[in-house]
């Protein structure tokens, strides 16, 4: 072979190397993108399942508000009672321990202590508590 001949056989190879090492490069570089898009679809799936919890309980204090603000009859209220049925879900446990706590704030027992007794989110009856001390002030 002549020595243009190597030339053009060496050139080539000294691409096919240079395109194999961009392809490998490039690879990695996806890999790592990867990687690191999928930490962050995990934390944003841990914030979104924290928002939910957030989300679920505001509802419940809402839907507690709402039950405190009606103004309903005295005959109504006992006949609701009777009308319960026998293993309450969850959402209506909730709103009942949400009641009492109510009940326990307006008798002036501290937000701590009445999550501790009703197993509540310390949270929400800190919420509760601010709520009724901006009432009774407006």
């Amino acid at each position: 072979m002549s020595t243009a001949t190597w030339q053009i056989v060496l050139i080539d190879g000294l691409f096919l190397c240079l395109v194999v090492g961009v392809g490998l490069w490039f690879r990695a570089w996806l890999a790592r993108e990867k990687e690191r898009l999928d930490g962050c679809l995990e934390l944003l799936e841990a914030q979104h399942a924290r928002l939910e919890r957030v989300s679920g309980r505001l509802q419940t204090v809402c839907r507690v508000l709402e039950l405190m603000g009606q103004q309903e009859a005295p005959g109504v209220a006992a006949k609701r009672e009777e009308s319960k049925p026998m293993s309450p879900s969850p959402i209506v446990q909730q709103e009942e321990s949400f009641e009492q706590a109510w009940k326990m704030l307006l008798e002036g027992v501290e937000p701590g202590e009445v999550a501790r007794r009703l197993d509540i989110g310390t949270a929400e009856v800190e919420l509760m508590s601010r709520m009724l001390h901006y009432r009774r002030q407006g």
